[in-house]
């Protein structure tokens, strides 16, 4: 493997940790996707949210990150392949969230898988298209 291909993968697993970082931040997030990005969330076998821009992202998740009193993320393996300026991105995430209800607290723990198609512009990687796999998911409450 070249030293040029370890650079490239190196700068999309710093991008996906950049992201995890900023944990619920859904405008900054969003800089890490391509204007034009499309993006499926998938549960219990079939697409259950598609967002399609940028824009139509910050409106639809920043409504629900909203409700997030605190959360973690933590990126486990992942598997990147060059293809001169597209890149492919499979990841595992856990992603705790604390969201209040009725008064109460509760954890939602929830075990993701990522497939991402990359571009790279103006030097920089960015998502393109995003596919959103909840793996697992668990709720419980805060004791």
């Amino acid at each position: 493997m070249s030293l040029e291909i370890l650079e490239e993968k190196e700068a999309i697993r710093e991008l996906m940790d950049r992201f995890s970082n900023l944990e619920c931040d859904v405008k900054k997030q969003s800089e890490f996707f391509t204007e034009d990005c499309c993006i499926r969330i998938h549960a219990g076998g079939k697409v259950t949210m598609e967002m399609k821009g940028r824009e139509e992202m910050v409106r639809k998740f920043s409504g629900f990150a909203a409700a997030v009193k605190a959360s973690h993320h933590m990126n486990g393996q992942q598997v990147i392949e060059i293809h001169g300026n597209t890149a492919s991105d499979i990841h595992y995430c856990r992603t705790v969230l604390l969201i209040s209800m009725n008064g109460k607290d509760y954890f939602y723990d929830h075990y993701l898988r990522y497939e991402d198609g990359l571009v790279k512009m103006d030097g920089i990687w960015k998502i393109k298209v995003r596919d959103q796999y909840f793996v697992m998911s668990e709720r419980r409450e805060k004791i």
